[in-house]
């Protein structure tokens, strides 16, 4: 049996992938810490729809896996955001990763995730539609609640973390029913926060 050599290239590559995919996560994780210890927000311009981009990369293979048609309708020319990209990406990350979910390999074709980015004179607004079963309207409120969950395995703290981080940010958090079916995640950022 002959051995090929390695292809150096493509393991310099590797290995910078993973440091980046340490760099990361030892920044989400030092930004989740400052949050828990009630730290503000760091409050930094940054380009939103880049930012809901690189989380769409990160979950590229699930959406794949569970076989998501994904699109995304974001507003040209949006104004820089003024907030913790790193946390208002777990935001969008969180929002994704239960859409993927509810679109799990039970529910009927198609699933559809959608997100999109909107700008008015009062400020940005984000939103995460899915086209899995929905929630129950009378629970709308209640997912945002600590420990309240519908996942079998689920801890019930990954949208009250995400309601935290948005309202700390002076913007707002909420679910809905999506048309014709699903739900409907959006978050607001008022227009205080946009760059000039």
């Amino acid at each position: 049996m002959e051995l090929k050599p390695p292809n150096l290239n493509e393991v310099k590559e590797a290995l910078g992938c993973v440091v980046r995919d340490v760099d990361r996560a030892k920044e989400i994780v030092g930004r989740m810490r400052e949050h828990i210890k009630k730290a503000p927000p760091r409050r930094e311009p940054f380009d939103l729809n880049e930012a809901i981009s690189e989380v769409m990369v990160m979950v590229r293979s699930a959406t794949a896996k569970n076989r998501i048609v994904v699109s995304t309708h974001f507003r040209e020319g949006l104004a820089p955001v003024q907030g913790d990209r790193v946390q208002l990406q777990q935001v969008v990350l969180n929002l994704v990763l239960n859409a993927i979910e509810a679109m799990g390999p039970d529910e009927a074709e198609p699933r559809e995730l959608s997100i999109s980015t909107t700008q008015d004179h009062t400020g940005v607004l984000v939103g995460v539609r899915d086209s899995g079963s929905g929630i129950d309207p009378i629970h709308l409120e209640r997912v945002f609640t600590a420990f309240y969950t519908t996942k079998p395995s689920g801890i019930g703290m990954g949208l009250s973390i995400c309601r935290s981080i948005i309202d700390a940010h002076g913007g707002r958090l909420w679910a809905e029913a999506n048309e014709p079916r699903g739900a409907v995640f959006q978050f607001t950022l008022p227009a205080g926060q946009l760059g000039s």
